[in-house]
C-alpha cells in the first residue's frame, strides 16, 4: 500500500511539470543536424489560402478525428483570450499546444518531427494546429523585439557536433527567457538560443507566467558558437551547453500543401 501511494505521488507530481521544455531521457543519442523529416512549412506567400483550408477542411476533419485534440480544443475555446494582433483561433491553438491537460503537444510534435512524408501525401493529423501556431508567432513577431536570448534544458545525450554547425529543432522549440524557471526540467544538454524567429507566448500559455515561454518555429535555423561543458566550468547551469544563433530560416515544405490543394 505504501509503495502504491508513493508510485500515485510521483505520478501526480509529474503531470503537474510542463512536459515541453525537456525530453525523455533515452539511451541512444539523438541527432542535432537540419532534421530533414521536418515538416517546416512557414507558408510564407500562402497564409490567406492556408487560412482559408484550415477553417473550410482541416479544423474540423481533425477535431472529429481526434478525441484528445477535440477535447484540448473545446476547453481552450473557453479559456483562451486573443490579443496583440491574434484572432480567437490562435490563441486557442497556443492555449492546446501549451495545455498538460489534455496533452495534445507530445503526439502533436512528434508527429512535425517526422511527418515530412505524411504532410505531402494528406494523411498528416495536425495541418490545423501547425499553421496556426505558424501564424500566430509570425503574427506576435510584428511587436516583439529580436534577437531573444532564450534557453532550452533536455534530459537527452544528443550526438556530439562541432562549432560553426547548422541545425534546426525541426518541430516547435519550447524555451524560457529564465533558465531558472525551468531547473526541474533536465541538466544533461541544454541550449543558450538567440533566436530571431521565436516569439514570447507567455500571455496565451495555459501555464500563464510560469515558464517565460518563448515559442521557436521548426523553420528556424541556427549555427552553433560555442559548446561548454562543466567538466571545465563547475559553475555551468547544464552539464553540456550549446550556444546557438539563428542563422535565417529554412522551410523545405513552404506552401506545399497550399500549392498543391485546389
Amino acid at each position: 500500500m505504501a509503495v502504491w501511494m508513493l508510485f500515485m505521488f510521483a505520478a501526480t507530481l509529474a503531470t503537474v511539470q510542463s512536459h515541453r521544455l525537456f525530453t525523455i531521457d533515452v539511451e541512444r543519442a539523438l541527432p542535432l543536424d537540419m532534421a530533414p523529416d521536418s515538416v517546416d512549412d512557414a507558408f510564407n506567400g500562402c497564409v490567406e489560402k492556408m487560412s482559408g483550408l484550415v477553417k473550410n477542411r482541416y479544423l474540423k476533419r481533425e477535431l472529429n478525428a481526434n478525441q484528445n485534440f477535440k477535447d484540448g480544443w473545446k476547453l481552450a475555446e473557453k479559456r483562451a483570450k486573443p490579443d496583440d494582433g491574434l484572432k480567437k483561433e490562435h490563441a486557442v491553438a497556443l492555449w492546446v499546444y501549451t495545455s498538460s491537460h489534455p496533452n495534445v503537444y507530445a503526439d502533436f510534435n512528434k508527429a512535425v518531427g517526422n511527418g515530412k512524408g505524411s504532410y505531402m501525401n494528406n494523411t498528416f493529423q495536425y495541418y490545423s494546429l501547425h499553421f496556426l501556431l505558424t501564424d500566430a508567432l509570425r503574427l506576435l513577431k510584428e511587436k516583439q523585439k529580436s534577437p531573444m536570448t532564450t534557453y532550452r534544458r533536455t534530459k537527452d545525450t544528443y550526438d556530439r557536433i562541432k562549432v560553426g554547425k547548422t541545425i534546426r529543432f525541426g518541430r516547435f522549440a519550447s524555451t524560457s527567457l529564465d533558465y531558472n524557471e525551468t531547473v526541474s526540467f533536465g541538466d544533461k544538454t541544454c541550449f543558450e538560443i538567440d533566436t530571431h524567429f521565436g516569439a514570447d507566448i507567455t500571455k496565451f500559455s495555459a501555464l500563464k507566467n510560469r515558464e517565460k515561454e518563448v515559442l521557436i518555429p521548426p523553420y528556424e535555423k541556427f549555427k552553433v558558437t560555442s559548446i561548454h561543458k562543466k567538466e571545465d566550468e563547475p559553475n555551468l547551469w547544464c552539464d553540456l551547453v550549446y550556444k546557438v544563433e539563428s542563422d535565417n530560416t529554412q522551410s523545405n515544405l513552404n506552401c506545399a500543401v497550399a500549392n498543391k490543394v485546389h
